[in-house]
């Protein structure tokens, strides 16, 4: 691997894991009312693309990065979605 694709994971791992806070959050909490659905819907719209476009290109970097960064994102959702159902986030 060259220099650029370690370039590429870093930004990835900086990006993809800037979820993991709020997931935590929400999980100690059971809370997410500050959090709109619509952005972290929208983003994962977003990284799921660039994960398509990812595999498209053989980019191992752009793959990972959005795999993690999709699966984080569904997390978030899916919390909100529960939490919400739930009342806790009233």
């Amino acid at each position: 691997m060259d220099a650029w694709t370690y370039l590429g994971f870093f930004a990835g791992a900086l990006t993809s894991t800037g979820y993991i806070p709020q997931i935590v959050k929400g999980l100690r909490t059971r809370r997410l009312q500050d959090v709109s659905i619509l952005m972290p819907a929208v983003l994962g719209v977003g990284m799921l693309l660039w994960l398509v476009y990812g595999l498209a290109r053989e980019d191992v970097a752009i793959i990972v990065a959005n795999m993690v960064g999709s699966s984080l994102t569904a997390v978030l959702v899916a919390m909100k979605i529960a939490y919400d159902r739930s009342g806790s986030c009233a």
